[in-house]
């Protein structure tokens, strides 16, 4: 028998001492993925240790306790809402501040009637303020109609509320509209109810800061609310969540647009972009877009980016367009290096999303004329309980 020759018994070693290091390597990476998921675990556990619960228009979402949330002022049915704290007495003097300003302004015409009327208001879940009509407008002249030339007269007016109770003051706002709608604006009063604490509501309704609206509201109203919220310990992590219901859906969902936007890009700034998930997600018994990127910033910066995005459907308050968002490396003068791990950013937007549900104590009024029962056969019942009195002018 031969021995084997001191070449053949040296290339066996090293390959040996290859597979070895191969192994070892191999070892160390999954020894390294298992570690870095367990931090990434511990890190998502540390954030979400707390949560709480925010109503959001007509939804429910759990953020993060420490998270700083703002829930921009809304709009329903053209008239933009804005509830904050104030003291009863700071409350009186700005209402009457106010009702001088307008008063003092000039009419369209010049003269002393800009303010055209003013309503008391008292309703039943402990609101008092007014209501006034001023700034009227009009517009008229001719136009063409195919056939010949026809005259047009537009008006409008400026219905603003100031209401208060609770420590809350809410304020309601609509220019410019018509002046058959006028009661749209105390009607809304009617069914406000301040809510000092932000505390989940134990019946049906929209929610904004401070306050919420009682249903029924139908979706031509066209209801919408955007909340956003920045976390103290990770303030390159934000949250950006819009509510709109009455919208037409898009023709493209998420993902089609997005794949459709990227075909359209140059190629190096297609290279930057790594794709983690884009698929359909269910949440909350709405089906949306789910697309999570990570993006390549340069200079050792890569951010990640989340997104969840209903169409929804126009004449279903429940089934609104919805956009729910979380971005990671966000800084005031463009991208910084995330504080938090691609891992964690994923364990975090995966630990918040799901919470994402209605907020259904009662059925909701999903469609139907506003113009029609909903609003005008009940409007002397509604103004008999809110307790409307036109002031004396």
């Amino acid at each position: 028998m031969k021995s084997s020759s001191p070449t053949r018994l040296a290339m066996m070693i090293v390959a040996i001492a290859i597979a070895g290091l191969a192994a070892t390597w191999a070892v160390g990476k999954v020894m390294s993925y298992y570690e870095q998921a367990s931090k990434d675990s511990e890190a998502s556990a540390r954030v979400t240790d707390k949560m709480k619960t925010v109503c959001v228009g007509r939804f429910l979402v759990d953020m993060p306790n420490n998270a700083q949330v703002d829930l921009g002022s809304a709009t329903i049915d053209g008239i933009d809402l804005a509830a904050f704290k104030e003291t009863e007495e700071e409350f009186h003097q700005r209402l009457a501040d106010r009702e001088a300003q307008i008063s003092t302004l000039t009419d369209r015409l010049g003269g002393n009637k800009n303010l055209e009327s003013v309503i008391t208001v008292s309703t039943d879940t402990g609101l008092v303020g007014k209501v006034f009509v001023h700034s009227r407008t009009v517009r008229e002249g001719t136009q063409g109609n195919g056939l010949g030339v026809e005259r047009y007269r537009y008006e409008g007016v400026t219905i603003e509320a100031l209401v208060h109770g609770k420590g809350v003051s809410v304020d309601l706002d609509s220019k410019d509209r018509e002046p058959a709608w006028i009661d749209d604006v105390p009607e809304l009063v009617k069914k406000l109810v301040v809510n000092p604490e932000n505390r989940i509501p134990d019946e049906a309704g929209f929610c904004l800061d401070h306050a919420y609206v009682r249903d029924p509201l139908t979706a031509e109203q066209k209801e919408k609310i955007t909340m956003s919220a920045d976390m103290p310990n990770h303030p390159d992590v934000q949250f950006l969540l819009i509510v709109a219901a009455g919208l037409k859906p898009d023709e493209e969902g998420l993902i089609e647009r997005s794949h459709g936007a990227l075909r359209l890009r140059p190629f190096a700034d297609r290279m930057r972009i790594r794709g983690l998930r884009a698929a359909p997600r269910n949440i909350g018994g709405l089906t949306g877009d789910e697309l999570v990127e990570s993006i390549s910033e340069g200079d050792n910066i890569t951010v990640q980016s989340f997104w969840w995005e209903v169409n929804g459907t126009r004449h279903d308050v429940a089934n609104p367009h919805v956009a729910l968002k979380m971005i990671t490396g966000s800084g005031p003068h463009g991208p910084v290096p995330p504080s938090v791990s691609e891992g964690t950013a994923v364990a975090l937007w995966d630990r918040v999303v799901p919470t994402f549900r209605l907020l259904a104590k009662e059925p909701h009024l999903s469609a139907g004329s506003r113009r029609g029962a909903v609003t005008r056969a009940s409007r002397s019942d509604m103004r008999a309980r809110a307790r409307l009195v036109p002031a004396a002018q």
